[in-house]
């Protein structure tokens, strides 16, 4: 008897259809319903879970069986089992949205034939995730349950857009959605659609067909094609020159090759960050240059160094990142489970509330990989993940990345360490120059390059400059084969594309994006215990050399000057130029050692404002207060001074002064952080910068008359708020003063608010040049050509 024919006396076989395929169940043999490669049915949707449900025999006839947390609902209504005596229609995993499964009694005969599912074989497009069906004029689209249509994505807006039918034709109207509405790959807040159009929301794409809303779930089972991909920079040198391939769905890829062949240029090309000057990347069908705007949030990247502020614990650095990542909307205990789901996932549970410093080095690479799989993406690049980690760690990691592919997403990692290779699907091989030499299995890389392992392969390619190995590998037999033909879209091509913004749109408000990156910031500064006490102690030891002035102890400013000539300006100099090392001392590291979370965040809808607001507004308490400490402890015990320009009080007169030139300093250091790209370059130029100072405040020598000093002293802030303390204790008309001809010291209110005025300008000019140089770490602007 033919195993799919009934039994003489039992139930017919069973025909089951979901997602435009059809299969049949036998009787007397269990039939699995769910996403694993394993059941007899796989359905690739994120709402059904592995084993979702199970199609079982009795002498009675067929019984469905829920086997999932999402469910199975029967007209609306969750049921646990469904018996099956004629066509049958439930819906797995939700009621509204879920996948359609029909179930249809059939007479013994020969099976229908399956429809392929979705493999590395079968380009055809696929069906849709779901189908939901249009029965009014306005249709809401959004995250929770109260729209008409219902997309579980943290990274849709709880009301995201509405679909709005006049005058015959459809708009889609976008509700002040975080994320975005994009129609064909362009964002919009108002369109009008067609059945042609593609409508990008989250990680679904939704299109019109007929009165039906078909939706397209992005779950990463779509490939990635690179065509003839070539980089050059402004003065004519080529970094890549013809590199392409297309990867399957869920493969993981290594890109290999001697140092210098641009495997880090390929992985920017690759990735949109820093586009290829000509060629193409596909993802799914669709060029994610032109789309990068809708696309970005598909693309997890990680880079060699860390993105992680590795004073916190791991809990919180993802809780941080999940904040400018999601919608304001979404709730802390959305965010939460999001973290717990994904510290699950790479084995991070046990440590969640350890601080990343305190990690190992694999642990404190998959803590990164987290970061970036809370947005779900279908596209993870890594730059070096295990550069500098022992050969355990290097292992760990590398497994970790072929289970994250396995799960659904592509995987491409640029590495030196070729001893895991055997774990990858794929492996490219990059010749200096930026040429394809090899892409195929890893298994077959050394036969055909004819050596007997990687480092005489990468040596080979270095020195041999006389073999055009693009061209070799092109006239192989392993092109055609591995390299192939172009694919067929596999998901909605949109008709048309257009270039995409240059910047990124932000999740968040700007000021929703301040308020989080200062709440963070602090969090660092109070996790970091030793820097935290460096800034507390700073300003007391530094109150403690200005006691050193000799003979000053009960008189004041005044009568010192008369006694002992130059201690009253020997003090405000100690002030002023205490106030300035502070000021740059505080904040000379605090851009350079951010720049490669900057670049990451930023690339994903940081605002660049906001970035810099945070840093200032946090740097000015902290350094404002140290400013105060230092200006009311270095009076301690001094009756002076004598009068006030302004305020009625030369004690805050001078406290307002040094309060001054260290936050304007403050400024100065975050410029010389933002200029360098190594940390420890920091240290010779906050020497450099307050010495500088020390010479142009104007309290060791004259300044005024003297062609270019003085002229130079104006960009110092330290000349203009020596002068304001200077003007406050009439400096000038005192006994051996080096400014009794400076008119910056005049005692007077004008002189003193004059001095005060154009210190604030100086910070101002200061901002902007940090603004425009901050621009030049963003992460995503073009190659030059």
């Amino acid at each position: 008897m033919n195993p799919d024919d009934s039994p003489p006396n039992g139930p017919p076989a069973l025909e089951v259809a979901a997602d435009g395929h059809r299969w049949r169940a036998a009787p007397g043999h269990t039939f699995t319903i769910g996403r694993s490669e394993t059941a007899d049915a796989q359905l690739a949707n994120p709402r059904i879970s592995r084993s979702h449900a199970v199609l079982t025999t009795t002498p009675h006839g067929w019984t469905l069986s829920n086997h999932s947390r999402n469910g199975i609902f029967l007209d609306g209504q969750r049921v646990d089992q469904v018996p099956v005596h004629g066509p049958t229609t439930v819906v797995l995993g939700n009621p509204s949205h879920g996948v359609v499964l029909h179930l249809r009694p059939v007479p013994s005969a020969p099976p229908p034939e399956p429809a392929p599912t979705p493999s590395e074989g079968d380009r055809s497009p696929r069906p849709p995730t779901a189908v939901h069906a249009i029965e009014q004029p306005r249709i809401r689209i959004g995250r929770t349950d109260d729209n008409d249509v219902i997309l579980d994505d943290l990274l849709v807006s709880r009301h995201h857009a509405e679909l709005r039918y006049s005058g015959g034709s459809w708009d889609i109207v976008d509700l002040g959605s975080a994320n975005g509405t994009y129609v064909n790959g362009i964002r919009v807040s108002q369109a009008r659609i067609g059945e042609p159009d593609v409508i990008g929301v989250g990680h679904q794409l939704l299109r019109l067909n007929g009165n039906r809303l078909e939706e397209y779930v992005d779950t990463g089972d779509v490939s990635f094609e690179a065509t003839d991909l070539e980089s050059v920079t402004a003065n004519g040198r080529v970094l890549l020159t013809g590199v392409g391939f297309t990867l399957d769905q869920r493969s993981l890829l290594a890109v290999v090759g001697p140092t210098g062949a641009g495997k880090s240029t390929l992985l920017n090309a690759l990735t949109g960050f820093r586009p290829a000057t000509s060629g193409a990347v596909q993802y799914g069908g669709r060029d994610l240059y032109a789309n990068y705007a809708e696309l970005r949030h598909r693309i997890g990247f990680v880079p060699q160094d860390d993105i992680l502020h590795t004073q916190l614990t791991v809990r919180r650095a993802l809780n941080y990142a999940a904040r400018l990542r999601f919608p304001q909307d979404v709730s802390a205990e959305a965010r939460q489970q999001r973290i717990d789901e994904v510290l699950a996932e790479l084995g991070l549970t046990g440590q969640a509330d350890q601080r990343i410093t305190s990690l190992s080095g694999g642990q404190r690479k998959r803590t990164s990989v987290a970061l970036e799989l809370l947005t779900k993406p279908s596209l993870l690049f890594l730059d070096e993940p295990t550069s500098g980690l022992d050969p355990g760690y290097d292992k760990s990691v590398m497994q970790t990345l072929r289970g994250l592919a396995d799960e659904g997403r592509s995987v491409v990692v640029v590495t030196h360490n070729v001893s895991q290779l055997d774990l990858c699907d794929r492996l490219l091989v990059l010749a200096p120059g930026g040429r394809l030499a090899y892409f195929g299995p890893p298994g077959q890389a050394l036969p055909y390059f004819h050596c007997e392992d990687f480092p005489d392969l990468f040596t080979l390619l270095e020195h041999d400059t006389v073999t055009d190995w693009a061209a070799r590998f092109r006239q192989s037999p392993l092109y055609p084969v591995y390299i192939g033909p172009r694919p067929t879209d596999a998901t909605p091509a949109p008709p048309g594309h257009r270039s995409p913004p240059e910047n990124p749109n932000a999740q968040q408000s700007a000021l929703t994006q301040f308020a989080i990156l200062c709440r963070r910031y602090l969090a660092v500064i109070a996790a970091d215990r030793q820097y935290t006490a460096f800034l507390l102690a700073l300003p007391l030891l530094l109150s403690l050399f200005t006691h050193a002035v000799p003979g000053t102890a009960g008189l004041s400013l005044t009568q010192a000057a008369v006694q002992h000539s130059n201690e009253p300006g020997q003090l405000l100099v100690l002030l002023i130029i205490g106030g300035a090392l502070m000021g740059c001392a505080a904040a000379v590291r605090e851009i350079v050692k951010e720049k490669a979370i900057y670049r990451r965040e930023h690339a994903i809808g940081l605002s660049r404002n906001a970035y810099l607001a945070s840093k200032l507004a946090v740097l000015t308490v902290i350094t404002g207060l140290q400013g105060l400490v230092l200006g009311i402890l270095g009076w301690v015990g001094r009756p002076g001074p004598d009068g006030a320009a302004l305020l009625g009080s030369g004690e805050a007169e001078i406290a307002i002064a040094v309060i001054a030139v260290t936050v304007t300093s403050m400024i100065i250091g975050l410029l010389i952080s933002a200029m360098i790209d190594n940390a420890d370059r920091g240290m010779p130029l906050l020497v450099l910068v307050v010495m500088a100072q020390l010479i142009l405040c104007g309290g060791l020598f004259p300044l005024h008359g003297r062609v270019p000093l003085e002229q130079l002293s104006w960009l110092s802030p330290s000349r203009w708020t020596y002068a304001m303390a200077a003007s406050t204790v009439d400096l000038a008309a005192m006994p051996g003063s080096p400014g009794a001809d400076d008119p910056l010291w005049r005692h007077s209110p004008e002189i003193w608010l004059t001095d005060l005025a154009i210190c604030g300008v100086l910070a101002v000019i200061m901002i902007v040049v940090l603004a425009l140089l901050l621009g030049r770490v963003d992460s995503r602007r073009r190659v030059d050509r």
